[in-house]
């Protein structure tokens, strides 16, 4: 098997001039060169061209071989023998030019012409006087000059004399040296400071699911998720409605007449006695002593007294008249006059479940705003866990106590909370994916993560010490940007793009320059933004 030709590749952009070719041509290291047109020709347009491309290649003792099927650029490359072929892989050749039949009655008979149409010089000679005049190797001057044009200076001889206008003439002076300042530091904002390239790379990647619990810690380690909390107190007042009821008001109460006819003995009632009468009891408020009964003259007189009673309920239902009375004390009787004083109303007062309502509103009513606040005091470099948020009780006061009547019915609720939230800082998170995707996917070292799936992260069973965490990463492969930008330094966008489009694992490449005067990269590495995106 023969062993396979070396050969060089040349990318020709729309905005390459001859120069550039040609200096492409002499610094290449292999002597077979494929150059690749644009689509266009530009520079392939002129046979001019083709010719010095010829001569620069015949000069540097290379092979030049154009890859094209544009039939003007084979003809041209036919009448300066260069090579064409198709593509890359394809065995180049040179293209044949069609001979035009011409019948008999067309052919010019050169002996009738006069000599004057042989007199001048034929269009090949006019065509190499041109290429004479150009240096291939001055690169300077070869840019400057247009080998189809010549120009002659003519002077043009001045009548008469005139005095100069020396003010005029100082005026012109500054102005054309204000242009000329204004030009320089154009020229020098234009080719030093200008000059940028913006690179975009779409990397070839794959999505996999990392899940796994990772312990809560706010010092940093390099296996567990770094956490910051914050917290904000606030001061609450509501007004709420008392739904709560307590009855108020006055026992009835009167005097008890007493009487006792079986006991010679005096017989004592104990205070708090208890006697009633229909549906009303009442209680004596003091004690009493019943004399015993007594036999004088034949006629024996029942021992009496009396006490003062009163209802052991509110209310006017024991305002009773006179009437007899059931007692709780064997062999005593009672009977008693009108009572009176039984009173009774109901209170709206506030109820323990009122004040524990007032306090469920005021959570529910304000945790968003809260929230919000609390996630606005964490920068970019955080991921709040909402799970973690959590409400610490202050100091509660009511302005009506419970089971107090509250005026109109209403009492107003003073509370304060302490809110706190915790967030994970995110290169903790990306760290603690990564670990959870090598342990998944194996070693990394021929890949790269390029998306942590933050935006999409999610935790669950937050335990204030753990957290399940679980995101979908975006796995492609490694590129050296370092590397990279010393590689395109200095090169055009197609060559850029050829360049990286070889890589394994690069979907596409879109190079932008800063101005459109900026045609190639720049040498310098922060004038150099390599960025990449993921193929979604």
């Amino acid at each position: 098997m023969s062993e396979k030709v070396k050969k060089d590749v040349i990318y020709v952009d729309v905005e390459d001039d001859i120069t550039d070719v040609v200096n492409k041509i002499k610094s290449s290291k292999e002597r077979i060169i494929a150059i690749v047109p644009p689509k266009s020709l530009g520079i392939f347009r002129s046979a001019v061209n083709i010719r010095l491309l010829s001569r620069a290649a015949q000069k540097n003792d290379k092979k030049i071989v154009f890859i094209t099927n544009n039939p003007a650029l084979k003809t041209m490359s036919a009448a300066a023998k260069i090579p064409v072929s198709k593509t890359l892989q394809s065995k180049p050749e040179i293209p044949e030019i069609d001979i035009l039949e011409v019948e008999g009655d067309d052919v010019i008979d050169g002996e009738s012409l006069p000599i004057s149409e042989f007199s001048g010089p034929t269009s090949d000679e006019k065509e190499a006087e041109i290429l004479e005049g150009i240096d291939i190797d001055d690169n300077k001057n070869f840019n400057k000059i247009n080998p189809e044009l010549k120009k002659e200076k003519t002077n043009k001889s001045r009548k008469g004399s005139k005095v100069p206008d020396f003010s005029k003439f100082r005026k012109k002076i500054l102005i054309i040296g204000g242009v000329f300042s204004v030009f320089l530091v154009f020229m020098i904002w234009a080719i030093f400071f200008a000059p940028f390239a913006d690179i975009t790379i779409a990397a070839k990647t794959s999505t996999t699911n990392v899940k796994g619990v990772a312990s809560i810690s706010n010092s940093t380690s390099e296996n567990s998720l770094l956490s910051k909390t914050e917290t904000i107190e606030k001061n609450h007042e509501i007004t709420f409605e008392a739904t709560g009821t307590r009855e108020e008001g006055e026992a009835a109460s009167g005097t008890l007449n007493l009487s006792q006819s079986g006991d010679s003995d005096p017989i004592t009632v104990a205070q708090g006695s208890a006697f009633s009468a229909g549906q009303c009891n009442f209680i004596t408020t003091s004690s009493v002593t019943i004399p015993g009964v007594k036999i004088k003259g034949g006629v024996i007189s029942n021992g009496k007294a009396s006490v003062k009673i009163k209802a052991t309920t509110i209310g006017e239902q024991c305002n009773l008249s006179a009437q007899e009375y059931v007692s709780s004390i064997k062999g005593i009787s009672a009977s008693g006059g009108q009572l009176s004083g039984g009173s009774k109303k109901t209170l709206k007062v506030v109820s323990q479940n009122d004040i524990n309502a007032a306090k469920a509103k005021i959570n529910t009513e304000n945790v968003d705003s809260i929230k919000s606040s609390l996630k606005a005091k964490f920068s970019s470099d955080y991921t709040v866990l909402n799970d973690s948020f959590s409400v610490k009780e202050g100091e509660i006061s009511s302005s009506v106590a419970v089971n107090q009547e509250a005026p109109n019915g209403k009492a107003t609720l003073k509370a304060t909370y302490l809110y706190s939230i915790l967030a994970i800082e995110n290169r903790s998170i990306e760290r603690i994916i990564s670990s959870l995707a090598k342990n998944k996917i194996g070693d990394l070292n021929n890949q790269k993560i390029y998306d942590y799936g933050l935006k999409d992260v999610s935790f669950s069973k937050f335990s204030g010490n753990s957290v399940e965490i679980s995101s979908n990463v975006k796995i492609g492969p490694v590129i050296d940007i370092d590397n990279l930008k010393d590689k395109i330094k200095g090169k055009k966008s197609g060559e850029v793009r050829s360049l990286i489009e070889a890589k394994e694992g690069v979907k596409n490449v879109d190079v932008k320059f800063s101005f459109f005067w900026v045609n190639t990269v720049p040498n310098d590495d922060k004038k150099i933004n390599i960025k990449f995106t993921v193929d979604k």
